[in-house]
């Protein structure tokens, strides 16, 4: 399929085993043209260390929330520079834009406004680019909506 999608031009093919096959994704990343994109499913700093290892990714994707958080993030982000890897964080783009930033590589980051409701701030894009925000943090903070699906404390009684 790698192959017949080759003349489509495409940026990458993303995830196109199941996310722990290494070798799998290794094999493809050499024999075809087409960037071979994945990560996203990952869940720990040593599984995308085992994945850049092995040569499986064109494209890193990890997922800040889902490895564990910024520090672990960072880490596997310097692994992924020390390969020359590109970078496009998966989901998350009030996290990953700004951890995108400061990638050596221009990165892709991912965009979803169906979550816009989730937050009072909202990324600026233009032409393109998604611009990081000059408010404190991570510039973005939850929104009313949000705010009444969730509960401040919670009793668990055994």
């Amino acid at each position: 399929m790698c192959r017949a999608l080759e003349p489509l031009g495409l940026v990458w093919i993303e995830e196109p085993l199941d996310a722990h096959d290494f070798e799998g994704h290794a094999v493809l990343a050499s024999t075809f043209d087409t960037p071979i994109a994945t990560g996203e499913m990952l869940t720990s700093t040593a599984e995308h260390a085992e994945l850049i290892r092995a040569g499986g990714a064109d494209v890193a994707q990890p997922d800040a929330p889902r490895i564990g958080g910024i520090t672990r993030f960072l880490k596997v982000m310097a692994l992924a520079d020390h390969r020359n890897l590109q970078l496009a964080p998966h989901f998350a783009m009030e996290i990953h834009v700004h951890l995108a930033a400061a990638y050596a590589r221009e990165p892709w980051v991912e965009h979803f406004e169906w979550l816009d409701p989730l937050f009072d701030e909202h990324l600026e894009i233009a032409d393109g680019r998604m611009h990081l925000s000059p408010r404190p943090g991570l510039g973005a903070s939850i929104s009313d909506q949000v705010r009444a699906c969730t509960v401040a404390e919670h009793e668990i009684r055994a």
